[in-house]
């Protein structure tokens, strides 16, 4: 089997296994019980905070974990938003953000809010200056994702976040880094607020964190027991908590190792565009993401035909699998034929250069199989 799918979720590293296998049995106490056993969970939530507050060089009292990257985007957009409301009505976004955010921002759209979408060049390339441009006396937040998951394109968050403040310091800026966390470096002096999510790093699925700047007013989206600070209440998932902090503990300490490891792989990868004829990278940026357009050859049709042999890749985002839509590709104004022929190719240090060789045989085969059962139909 090759593993292509990365974007989508990645395999369980033996570091968040063992760390929740000791959640499951001896520490399984309820984190808010009073007795030890609660004592115990509660301090593995403590040091599952500071190892993450301390990769984002922020303050572990800064770190509200939730069930993942959706609720994380969720809670920094609607509770942001809601919160800011009367010092106005206006977001920034970009065309190309993640459902998540893109139906969050929606939401709030229809209780009257303004937007204001920005587009991205036909490499997916957002321009800050388009950004500063689009603060009004009346916005109130800016949400902008780290990296695309689509496209693995890269946001200058760093200049981006700087230029915004320099406009308004009280305007908020939200960065989505699900895809990015662990994977990217970034300076986070004047992000407020930063989703991530443990199962694109090799945790377990149905854990994630947002980083909320210490003083900012978040309005919580669940009312419950207190816990958190009231912010995100709830019983912790003690188990996904601590795989986050697992996985993201080993991940960041081979990032320099990984980034050049898979680098070689998607390169080796992106290689069929010059090999091949009517084939195209469509955009550029992270070394773990690779969309590529076949053309004649369906994208959902080209997926299937590859995990006949073993080889697991995506049409699209993982999120959209039953009804592909494309909305980063489509914003990329590539044409439909070239948007309806793409596939996502993703990445992990699991991964190896001889897959990669393997993958890149098969796509060649398979894909002169099917244009050419297409030109006998016709």
């Amino acid at each position: 089997m090759i593993y292509f799918d990365n974007a989508a979720t990645t395999p369980v590293s033996a570091e968040a296994a063992e760390a929740v296998n000791r959640m499951m049995s001896p520490v399984f106490g309820n984190p808010s019980s009073a007795h030890s056993m609660g004592l115990a969970a509660e301090l593995e939530i403590k040091a599952a905070a500071e190892i993450t507050a301390d990769i984002l060089k922020v303050r572990p009292d800064e770190i509200f974990f939730t069930s993942g990257g959706t609720e994380s985007n969720n809670l920094a957009v609607i509770g942001a938003a809601t919160a800011r409301e009367r010092l106005g009505t206006h977001i920034v976004t970009s065309q190309v953000e993640h459902p998540s955010v893109a139906n969050a921002v929606k939401a709030l759209e229809q209780r009257g809010f303004e937007v204001t979408r920005l587009p991205v060049s036909p490499k997916g390339v957002l321009n800050p200056a388009d950004v500063a441009e689009a603060i009004r006396d009346d916005t109130i937040l800016v949400s902008l994702m780290h990296i695309n998951n689509e496209t693995g394109v890269s946001f200058n968050i760093a200049d981006i976040s700087g230029l915004v403040k320099e406009k308004n310091c009280r305007i908020l800026f939200h960065t989505d880094g699900v895809q990015a966390f662990c994977k990217e470096p970034l300076n986070m002096k004047h992000v407020d607020l930063y989703s991530l999510s443990a199962h694109k790093i090799h945790g377990i699925k149905g854990a994630g964190a947002l980083f909320i700047r210490k003083g900012l007013t978040i309005k919580p989206l669940l009312y419950g027991g207190g816990q958190q600070r009231n912010i995100r209440p709830g019983t912790e998932n003690t188990a996904g908590i601590v795989s986050l902090a697992a996985s993201a503990e080993a991940q960041i300490k081979n990032l320099k190792r990984t980034r050049e490891h898979v680098t070689l792989i998607k390169n080796e990868l992106a290689g069929l565009a010059d090999i091949m004829d009517n084939v195209f990278v469509n955009g550029a940026g992270s070394p773990f993401i690779l969309n590529m357009s076949f053309l004649g050859v369906k994208g959902e049709t080209l997926v299937h035909a590859l995990e006949r042999e073993g080889i697991y890749i995506s049409a699209g985002a993982a999120c959209n699998s039953k009804h592909i839509g494309h909305s980063s590709l489509r914003a990329l104004k590539l044409g439909e034929e070239r948007v309806n022929s793409a596939v996502r190719f993703s990445f992990s240090d699991l991964n190896t250069l001889e897959e990669a060789l393997k993958c890149k045989e098969s796509v060649i085969k398979t894909v002169q199989m099917l244009r050419g059962n297409i030109r006998k139909r016709h």
